[in-house]
């Protein structure tokens, strides 16, 4: 019989009931050493009243040693390089996290993580790749910040953090007296006027600093204002400490407030339309509304004058939202870095939610006069609105789909107080055109195809220098390729399905319910999906957070490399120096999924990147049936949870993915392109609209491994506060 090692027999109790002598001698020991300790920090306060040592600084700082010790310049870049007890916010602040224009006063106490409506400004993302290439005429300007928290003015809420002064004494920072919330607008021409102050609100013991504090029911903030707002708070001793200042914008609230309507390109808007002659099934029809839309607007000198020329720009604010995703740039210049999914995923029959951006530095020059005509610029993928129609996927029918669509306005404040409305789409902005662009296919779950040709040949095309009067041609609906860098007057978003007809139609499909309840509706011919209301960003955007070095990589042989990135994570590649230069395999053969046949066959020349968390142990290549299929694969002895050939029939599937659903991005060269194609696969930097599970990526083909390809991990802006391994 086996020995009971676990038992609690008899001679098991006997054993454990007196402890040894080891035992006891390590117990007076650590008693003796936990004695020693708060002797002295007693003895140091009593006798030496000496601050206390700031520990977080302690913790990080041999933190940071201990991680440089052994790091080097590829070394993994983590979400928050501040001290992991104070998660860094975005918010711009010193050591003392002391207010820009004073000391933060002598308080024990100071306010951080300031946010209005649960939202902090991000000045820049974690993980932001280094600047993109911009055109010679891109401005100078730069935007002020990554996000800018939005809200209404029917609903402004403060919130706000404490943390104890390093060096302070715990009986200071025990208790919080009282408070003040100081709201100002944004410094453009010296000091902003304060335009709402909460006075000092002292605290009831009982009660303790509230949650949340609203604005005030005296005034109500002003749609369009640019605002700047911070905290000061009183400890126990009734010193002052005080926060950085922080900021926030007032968007518009309800349709009365929008002068602008959402704008579409002409023939994708024609795909919608029964009267329009275009016909064809889901996939034909989707096929043409590729490649996808650009779109851009002039705001001139007259436009931004006030009527006096005294009366100087204070603020610009650019209010925009697109579907499925969009990018938006000012005078050639990003205007943040955030991801693929832009807006945040919504029904958006119901709900779109838009962005505020700060032009303000734009539309001022050096000397703060007003500059020359602008340009703003809008990129659009098909996010969760227009994606592939692929069979297995995502239902298109139970999500609402329409034509990529766009929606903006700038709003400008003056030094007089007045406002005023410029660059809006629709209605009377006619100075808004759309042309076909770069973007081939964008899709969240196949990938993105950009005409790193086409990219070249418009470069310039969101700036001033670039802009040019509307083409005269007649649009062709059926070849969407020959739209490619025709500037047209767009067109508006229109639909004749109704908020209550869809709900209707998403009853019945949920059977929820009966079809002898149903009402009916009139015969529709425009089948596009309806727009909800716009809000305000309700959450932070989805960014880069973390960006990480390769850890190894492999020659797999033929021009293919192999890059481990050592976790599975959600984003994709930058290659911060450029795609590599494509190569043709010696035997003309390219590694499964890699191909592009109808490239080949024009003689154009193509980099491909697979993604993929695993790899196939029988072959070591990435296993792609694990991501982003969804089950769609060819089947057979390779994978028997199919039949053979199980996607060789499936609709609408993507040329080129070799009978399994890929993760796959493409760069591309048209051979009739005029450009150098090896500087313009080095100019390239990233895809945008889409985005991957992965761990491992492939790039084919060609002679050398990419240079500092890092990866950017994309996930929702929120502050990290803890990590496990598994």
């Amino acid at each position: 019989m086996p020995r009971n090692v676990g038992g609690t027999g008899p001679s098991r109790r006997r054993q454990s009931s007196s402890p040894s002598l080891y035992t006891k001698l390590l117990q007076v020991i650590i008693l003796t050493i936990a004695l020693y300790a708060v002797g002295i920090v007693l003895w140091q306060n009593s006798h030496l009243n000496a601050d206390l040592p700031d520990m977080a600084s302690i913790i990080s700082s041999t933190k940071d040693a201990f991680i440089s010790a052994g790091s080097s310049s590829l070394s993994r870049k983590t979400v928050s390089e501040s001290s992991w007890l104070f998660p860094d916010t975005g918010e711009e602040k010193d050591e003392d996290n002391v207010s820009d224009d004073g000391d933060g006063g002598g308080g024990a106490i100071l306010p951080i993580d300031l946010s209005v409506n649960f939202l902090q400004r991000i000045t820049r993302a974690p993980g932001a790749p280094p600047e993109p290439l911009m055109a010679p005429s891109a401005s100078t300007a730069r935007a002020p910040e990554d996000f800018l928290p939005v809200v209404v003015p029917s609903e402004v809420t403060f919130r706000w953090a404490h943390r104890a002064r390093a060096g302070s004494l715990y009986e200071d920072s025990s208790k919080i007296k009282a408070y003040r919330i100081i709201v100002r607008k944004a410094k453009t021409h010296g000091e902003g006027s304060v335009v709402w102050d909460s006075k000092k609100v002292n605290v009831v013991e009982e009660d303790g600093v509230p949650d949340s504090v609203d604005w005030g029911e005296s005034t109500t903030p002003e749609v369009g204002q640019i605002l700047e707002w911070k905290v000061q708070v009183w400890d126990a001793k009734g010193m002052e400490g005080s926060s950085n200042w922080s900021k926030f914008a007032v968007g518009p609230e309800g349709e009365h407030n929008w002068k602008g309507g959402w704008i579409t390109h002409p023939s994708d808007m024609d795909t919608f339309d029964k009267k329009s002659g275009v016909s064809g099934d889901e996939c034909g029809l989707w096929k043409l509304r590729r490649p996808l839309p650009l779109f851009r607007a002039q705001i001139t000198s007259q436009d931004l004058l006030n009527g006096s020329s005294d009366d100087q720009i204070s603020s610009a604010l650019l209010v925009i939202s697109g579907l499925g995703s969009f990018r938006v740039s000012f005078d050639g210049v990003p205007l943040s870095t955030s991801g693929p999914i832009d807006p945040p995923f919504t029904d958006y029959s119901k709900r779109v939610m838009y962005r505020g951006f700060d032009v303000t530095p734009f539309l001022l020059g050096d000397n703060g006069k007003m500059a020359q005509s602008h340009v703003i610029g809008v990129t659009l993928g098909s996010g969760w609105w227009d994606h592939r129609p692929v069979s297995g996927m995502a239902k298109p029918k139970l999500l609402p789909r329409g034509p990529v669509t766009v929606i903006a306005q700038v709003m400008i404040t003056y030094t007089s107080g007045k406002t005023r409305v410029v660059g809006q789409t629709g209605g009377d902005g006619v100075n808004w055109q759309v042309s076909r662009g770069h973007i081939r296919e964008s899709d969240l779950f196949t990938g993105e195809m950009v005409d790193l040709g086409v990219l070249g040949g418009m470069e310039g095309w969101d700036t001033s220098t670039g802009w040019s009067a509307n083409s005269d041609i007649q649009t062709d609906s059926k070849n969407p390729y020959q739209e490619i860098n025709k500037w047209i007057q767009p067109v508006s978003y229109r639909t004749e399905v109704t908020g209550e007809q869809r709900k209707q139609e998403m009853a019945l499909k949920a059977k929820a319910m009966e079809r002898s309840e149903a009402k009916s509706f009139p015969r529709r011919d425009n089948f596009a999906a309806p727009i909800g209301k716009l809000v305000p960003h309700e959450i932070p955007p989805v960014m880069a957070m973390e960006r990480i070095a390769p850890d190894e990589i492999f020659d797999l042989g033929g021009g293919r490399w192999l890059i481990d990135y050592g976790k599975a994570f959600s984003g994709m590649l930058h290659f911060d120096e450029g795609v590599p230069t494509p190569i043709i395999p010696d035997d003309k053969r390219y590694p499964r999924a890699h191909g592009f046949k109808a490239a080949s066959e024009r003689g154009d020349s193509f980099i491909t990147v697979i993604y993929g968390e695993s790899l196939e142990m029988t072959t070591g290549d990435i296993n792609r049936v694990l991501v982003a299929g969804l089950g769609q694969h060819d089947g057979g002895p390779r994978h028997v949870s199919k039949k053979e050939g199980h996607t060789k029939n499936a609709y609408c599937f993507p040329d080129d993915h070799d009978g399994i659903l890929s993760q796959k991005d493409v760069y591309v060269v048209s051979k009739a392109s005029k450009a150098d194609g090896k500087a313009l696969f080095s100019q390239a930097r990233q895809s945008h609209f889409t985005t991957h599970s992965f761990r491992f990526a492939e790039v084919c083909c060609s002679a050398e491994p990419p240079r500092n390809a890092h990866a950017l991990v994309y996930r929702t802006a929120v502050s990290e506060w803890g990590t496990f391994d598994s």
